[in-house]
């Protein structure tokens, strides 16, 4: 099935703000016939694969089967086709951009962050939800309890938005007085990953969502990621430079 007619899927407009401090590039990304059901289809292939043992070796697994949120797939590593990959490069671009954006309007940010976390493709149907949390918050061990220590700092969490075909699963900020925002369909929006921003998804009450995520941040040894080795972080590291130069 061929999904992808256009080279060039994402746009420039005018950016919204949310509540101060959150922006919200409204339609800004165009989304193929049949792309959300093709990607959700790897997801749906993947997670029947997770076992006792990968679980054991990875925590991260253990949220697949057993969380109230959204299944959490790495696009970078697990998209098995070429139209899921090429629309995912172009979800990458457009968020690079709004990023840069976004810089500009909070110069401080850029100040602030040499790394980018693992993109991740959310997706969850009713009753899923997230309760109120803060994105740069601690995350505890679901099997021992113990709290995890992060080597970085989130600055700003990027979430792009998938479909509206859904009821529920509005963005809610617990400190704000603004009424719960559902964005529309291609839709792009950044926050400051602070406890001031925590957030919650209401309720999912049918239909099922889907978006893609990335944070940026403060990494304490950006250094020890090159000596590792690992050049997608080096590369993720140079995207967050080169917007740095480019303010």
């Amino acid at each position: 099935m061929k999904v992808m007619k256009k080279n060039n899927l994402w746009k420039r407009v005018e950016p919204k703000e949310v509540v101060t401090g959150v922006i919200s590039w409204e339609n800004c990304l165009e989304i193929p016939d049949g792309i959300i059901d093709l990607m959700n289809q790897d997801v749906d292939n993947w997670v029947p694969k997770i076992t006792d043992e990968m679980i054991e070796e990875n925590d991260s697994y253990i949220t697949v089967k057993n969380a109230n949120g959204p299944i959490r797939f790495n696009p970078e590593l697990e998209f098995t086709t070429d139209e899921s990959k090429t629309f995912f490069e172009q979800v990458r671009k457009n968020a690079l951009d709004k990023i840069a954006s976004y810089c500009k309007m909070f110069p401080d940010v850029a100040k602030e962050i040499n790394w980018m976390e693992n993109w991740q493709y959310i997706t969850y149907r009713p009753p899923k939800h997230m309760t109120y949390h803060s994105d740069n918050h601690s995350v505890r061990n679901p099997k021992t309890g113990e709290h995890y220590i992060n080597p970085y700092f989130r600055r700003i969490t990027a979430l792009t938005y998938l479909n509206d075909n859904f009821s529920g699963g509005a963005l809610d900020f617990r400190y704000f007085d603004e009424a719960p925002y559902k964005p529309p369909a291609g839709s792009l929006v950044i926050m400051p990953s602070s406890y001031v921003y925590s957030h919650a998804t209401t309720p999912l009450l049918n239909g099922r969502k889907s978006a893609f995520l990335v944070s940026c941040a403060s990494h304490y040894d950006v250094a020890s990621i090159k000596e590792d080795g690992d050049l997608i972080d080096v590369k993720r590291r140079e995207i967050i430079w080169k917007i740095q130069w480019e303010l």
